[in-house]
């Protein structure tokens, strides 16, 4: 019972079905101050307003979901002592803006941010990575290689490399260290450069 509980899904249902009663709350408000019999955007205009506060919630926007929260206890006090006042009618209009462009903001804004921002570092980042990809295969070396083999000129990073190089040399019978004068010497020097 207590996984259940503590589960988001669970919190989130929870939610909704609490602010059920505030949608009458809402609805009502909304057509005393409204000059149309029984409007069925009523039911839009309760349910935006009132999901508001949960969708503010889930995705993080805390200070967001506070307004609204202020937003809709005017709505309940409204409901109760003020129905046909001029407050009434300035709260629909507040929150009913307040609503659409805080959901635009939410969603479209943040969307169309998160694509300039992703245009503006793809070709930056690909552009890079295709300059070394060239770089790599034009035989380019990042690092110091300061070992070279003395019988074909390869470099390596290290001596125990080019020792391991050095020994495919001599099974072929290619190694002639008479030929080659002080090489370990010059790589010991190239290294501590």
């Amino acid at each position: 019972m207590r996984k259940i509980i503590l589960n988001e899904a669970f919190g989130i249902l929870a939610l909704t079905v609490l602010l059920i009663p505030q949608v009458a709350h809402t609805i009502y408000v909304f057509k005393i101050n409204s000059q149309y019999n029984d409007p069925w955007f009523g039911w839009c205009y309760a349910l935006g307003i009132d999901l508001a506060i949960l969708i503010f919630t889930v995705k993080g926007w805390t200070r967001t979901a506070y307004a609204y929260f202020i937003g809709t206890l005017a709505h309940n006090l409204v409901y109760q002592f003020y129905p046909q006042s001029i407050w009434s009618a300035i709260l629909i209009c507040v929150m009913l803006s307040a609503t659409i462009f805080s959901f635009s903001h939410l969603f479209y804004h943040k969307e169309k941010a998160d694509d300039r921002n992703e245009q503006a570092q793809l070709p930056q980042a690909s552009a890079e990575a295709l300059r070394l990809t060239a770089a790599i295969e034009a035989g380019i070396r990042f690092e110091a290689q300061p070992f070279l083999c003395p019988e074909c000129n390869e470099s390596f990073v290290n001596s125990k490399k080019l020792n391991g190089h050095i020994s495919g040399h001599k099974q072929k019978e290619e190694w002639h260290s008479e030929n080659y004068g002080n090489w370990e010497d010059d790589n010991v020097r190239r290294a501590s450069l």
